[in-house]
């Protein structure tokens, strides 16, 4: 019923869309919305540390092993994750080495219409401490750290108190 929502609106004058991909990949997306839902979006933090597939070991050494979440993100230069360099790489001796090589390939992601309580339980359930959120499209928006949702979703009980 949209599409017919759409162009009523505009012969009303209104500038108006139909959004064909749906609620769903809005949400997806990261974009506003209304309501109460307590959604993974709203909490997440996006000092998440990168590098690309063609860096060489040696030049991400240094920030691999000062990362904040104990690895980087691969990106490709479009920001979509394709992997995951994690702390056991800094075994690999050779600094030549290029990342597509050593890294782990697709990493879980979550997008950010995940409800947080269904989620936080599923990574208490997994032991996660942390888990990568991107848009439906893959492109990375940061990480949920799983400590930030119990804090939130704490906070959003005492408010209903």
């Amino acid at each position: 019923m949209s599409p017919r929502a759409a162009w009523r609106l505009e012969t009303l004058g209104f500038d108006a869309y139909d959004y064909v991909a749906g609620k769903a990949d809005w949400l997806a997306f990261g974009l506003p919305y209304e309501g109460h839902a307590i959604l993974a979006g709203g909490h997440i933090t996006t000092d998440v540390a990168t590098c690309n597939l063609a860096d060489r070991l040696g030049d991400v050494r240094e920030q691999l092993e000062s990362a904040r979440f104990g690895m980087l993100v691969v990106l490709n230069s479009e920001g979509i994750v394709l992997g995951r360099l994690d702390l056991d790489a800094l075994n690999e001796t050779d600094d030549s080495v290029e990342v597509a090589e050593i890294m782990y390939e697709g990493p879980t992601t979550v997008r950010p219409s995940e409800e947080l309580g269904s989620l936080t339980e599923q990574m208490r359930r997994a032991d996660v401490d942390g888990i990568l959120v991107t848009r439906s499209d893959g492109t990375l928006l940061g990480m949920l750290e799983r400590r930030v949702a119990q804090q939130a979703l704490e906070e959003a009980d005492d408010a209903d108190r």
